[in-house]
């Protein structure tokens, strides 16, 4: 319960810190005033999904974030991804997981797309 208590006062800060940032401001960021709210609300661990799942197509984190639209854009459709039990197994088997096995993902097109040599 208490850590519960603590989610929520940590959530209502990074909002009133939102609500306090100047348009400009989210612009130098990068980013929409809708997006940073929802970036407050999604769970702290789907950058982290990501970042997994991208090794697993042998993605370097730097790399994967390059392209600002395009992260955010994999962090929302990850946020609402309904295989979280699939993604789950398969970020478990750590280096053992193959490309081939993530077709589950909704991400797995721009994975592709980033997988490809230049």
């Amino acid at each position: 319960m208490r850590a519960l208590l603590q989610q929520l006062l940590k959530r209502y800060r990074d909002l009133s810190v939102i609500a306090e940032l100047s348009e400009r401001e989210l612009a130098d960021i990068g980013v929409s005033r809708e997006q940073a709210l929802h970036l407050a609300a999604m769970p702290r661990d789907v950058p982290g999904r990501i970042t997994a799942m991208a090794r697993i197509f042998g993605i370097a984190e730097e790399e994967l974030q390059k392209d600002r639209a395009a992260w955010m854009e994999m962090l929302e459709v990850c946020d609402g991804c309904r295989e979280l039990p699939a993604c789950r197994r398969l970020l478990m088997l750590g280096d053992f997981a193959t490309p081939e096995e993530a077709g589950f993902c909704p991400n797995r097109a721009s994975f592709d797309r980033q997988a490809q040599p230049a």
